[in-house]
């Protein structure tokens, strides 16, 4: 049985077709999981990666003055008890 070309560019056709058709039904099912998935987070109590982190700095330098206001304090009271 002989194909020929027309019904061979039809059938290439209808292939390329289908896969267009089924590329665009991806890229459609994959935006409407990423709207999904960004509503799900806004509704929950989440910080960025960068918002924690600036919140840890700050952490982490109001831990080092307060060890400095307690250093200060433990040397105010070893100076009362030596005037006392």
């Amino acid at each position: 049985m002989a194909i020929d070309q027309a019904m061979l560019d039809d059938v290439a056709e209808k292939v390329a077709g289908g896969l267009r058709l089924i590329g665009g039904v991806k890229n459609e099912a994959q935006a409407q999981v990423k709207s999904a998935l960004e509503s799900a987070f806004n509704g929950l109590d989440v910080v960025s990666s960068e918002r924690m982190q600036v919140a840890e700095a700050m952490l982490n330098k109001t831990r080092e003055q307060i060890a400095e206001l307690e250093a200060r304090i433990e040397e105010l009271e070893a100076r009362i008890k030596q005037q006392g």
